[in-house]
């Protein structure tokens, strides 16, 4: 992957981490997004980015903050596990 090469000269593979943490975000927004857009049929052309454009809009803070503390423990049981593979249930 692009921007992990040599991951494995850190301890902790921090690197891994970050890309981790950004995409724990990115498939949050992606998903509730892509919910929202596909919840109906698609008309035209100008529907999709119209709905895309409200479901953005429904994005509250407070949906950021839960999902980046979310992420912010999953990082920490990874730092105090070494990384070590654990079910989360």
């Amino acid at each position: 992957m692009p921007g992990l090469e040599g991951v494995d000269q850190y301890p902790g593979h921090l690197e891994a981490q970050i890309f981790l943490s950004l995409s724990l975000l990115d498939f949050f927004l992606w998903g509730y997004i892509k919910n929202i857009v596909h919840a109906e049929k698609i008309r035209n052309i100008q529907h999709p980015q119209d709905r895309i454009t409200s479901a953005i809009e429904t994005v509250t803070r407070d949906m950021i903050q839960k999902t980046w503390q979310e992420t912010e423990f999953r990082l920490d049981v990874s730092r105090a596990t070494n990384g070590t593979h654990i079910e989360m249930y």
